[in-house]
């Protein structure tokens, strides 16, 4: 099996350095760039996923990201930045990061969380069986997403978060656990963000008023996914 290649993404040299020297121990190949139009240019390689710093000159992390979430091809993103209030990791989720890690970090924690992202994403790349639920349907394999067989544009935490129920239709999950599970991180006291989600993918996926509600309000436990045949 041809090696992980992984881009990292950052304008200290001592930090790429760092990072260089501990994913080519752990047996990854690496790309470095230390700016945004570099990074753009490397993408050329095809990294299997972008470690991406945000606070760049020039063109900065959210900029890169942006260009990243426009390719054809998903490319997993770990943001890996100093910038760590909670509206901060919550910006970098909604726009696209799969995975967002603060400085200053653990080594072996981010090689662990590196390992566990590219884990997720090979299961993906077996999984070709599309996942159904009532008229929704996702392939996993192709990232694409029909609601009685039409095509439903998702962004990537709306897709991750309608992956994450139609995994486990029926069962109620709490704001929490889905800050866990869907966007990677504990509970830190604010929760909205998934509220929003929630509302935007409910929207898509119930734009027909007459049907019947597909995802769910548990008051006061959180969401549930509606299994097949229930009334």
């Amino acid at each position: 099996m041809p090696r992980k290649r992984i881009l990292i993404v950052d304008d200290e040299p001592t930090i790429t350095n760092a990072l260089a020297s501990l994913f080519t121990q752990a047996g990854y190949e690496v790309l470095v760039a230390h700016s945004g139009l570099e990074a753009l240019a490397q993408l050329t390689a095809n990294p299997d996923l972008v470690i991406l710093d945000l606070l760049m000159p020039g063109l900065d992390g959210y900029a890169v990201c942006r260009k990243i979430r426009e390719l054809p091809t998903y490319v997993p993103v770990m943001m890996l930045t100093a910038k760590d209030a909670p509206g901060d990791r919550t910006a970098g989720l909604e726009l696209g990061a799969d995975v967002y890690f603060t400085k200053p970090f653990e080594p072996g924690e981010l090689l662990a969380q590196v390992r566990a992202l590219f884990r997720t994403w090979d299961h993906r790349d077996r999984n070709q069986h599309p996942l159904t639920c009532g008229p929704i349907q996702l392939s996993e394999a192709q990232h694409h997403v029909t609601v009685n067989g039409n095509a439903v544009e998702l962004a990537p935490k709306e897709y991750e978060l309608l992956r994450f129920f139609m995994h486990h239709p029926g069962r109620v999950f709490g704001r929490e656990t889905l800050l866990r599970e869907v966007w990677g991180y504990e509970f830190e006291g604010d929760s909205r963000g998934v509220d929003v989600a929630v509302q935007r993918l409910r929207a898509k996926i119930e734009a027909d008023p007459a049907r019947p509600a597909l995802l769910c309000t548990v008051r006061g436990f959180g969401y549930r996914l509606v299994e097949p045949g229930e009334p």
